[in-house]
């Protein structure tokens, strides 16, 4: 039973505030023994469970360009070929396996074919990943296994339930905040703005399992591939992680 565990909703470039509230944590003397994390929040627990620092993965969100490369191609053709996400990801990271990661790690896609949602902790570890952030429509559906597989955010946006049993107290970080928003007129727009109130009501039953959540309200300011204000979004994350912890650290305690 670990100590401490950490659930990571998607939510594009904005996944990047999670990046801030792990640099809390450890300013707080405190790390997640296991993590659980969907789309962006799945690249960012592979990462931090991998070994890399909270700043140097900011650091390779902001560099690799790889969620830029959406916004470009959705006008364009409506999809983006996943081998970009594969050279980005894979480059930055050591383990090949979730067996190879340092930190015990659970990663959650949707089953296509069958309409599931799928757990994946053991096994290969790159393609989980491109496949829990394949967001319908804007990326190819990832084959494994005879199957095709997508954003797993569609069913579970904030997989705590995933690691509930197997932690004594649980972290849920959500970066999807609802707001109203003015008339979209952009097919990127509207395809962010669906993606959003589809995963937004998974949320709330996972969100009471927690004994901390953490959700950086001014997040909303920002939309899942703006990508010019990355390292602005990482201080986002540290100041709501340093205003949570400071004051209910105590939720923490044993």
């Amino acid at each position: 039973m670990h100590e401490i565990g950490m659930a990571l909703s998607g939510g594009g470039i904005k996944a990047i505030a999670h990046l801030g509230v792990l640099q809390a944590m450890e300013e707080h003397g405190l790390k997640p023994g296991i993590m659980a994390g969907v789309s962006a929040g799945a690249i960012v627990g592979a990462l931090y469970a991998d070994g890399h620092s909270p700043r140097d993965i900011a650091l390779f969100f902001q560099e690799s360009k790889f969620l830029q490369l959406a916004k470009v191609a959705v006008p364009r053709k409506g999809f983006i070929s996943s081998t970009r996400f594969y050279r980005a990801i894979g480059g930055m990271l050591r383990a090949q396996t979730f067996e190879e990661l340092p930190m015990p790690l659970v990663i959650n896609a949707t089953d296509f074919s069958d309409g599931k949602p799928a757990y994946f902790s053991s096994g290969p570890l790159l393609k989980v990943i491109v496949a829990s952030s394949s967001i319908p429509v804007v990326m190819n559906p990832v084959e494994m296994n005879g199957k095709q597989y997508v954003d797993g955010g569609i069913f579970c946006n904030l997989p705590a339930r995933a690691i509930r049993t197997r932690c004594h107290k649980l972290i849920g970080v959500h970066v999807n905040p609802i707001t109203t928003v003015k008339p979209l007129t952009s097919i990127i727009e509207i395809a962010e703005r669906t993606y959003h109130l589809t995963v937004q009501s998974n949320t709330v039953e996972e969100k009471q399992i927690c004994d901390l959540v953490i959700e950086p309200a001014k997040a909303r300011e920002f939309g899942m591939f703006d990508t010019s204000k990355s390292l602005h979004i990482f201080e986002i994350g540290y100041e709501a992680g340093m205003r949570a912890l400071d004051k209910h650290r105590n939720k923490l305690e044993k």
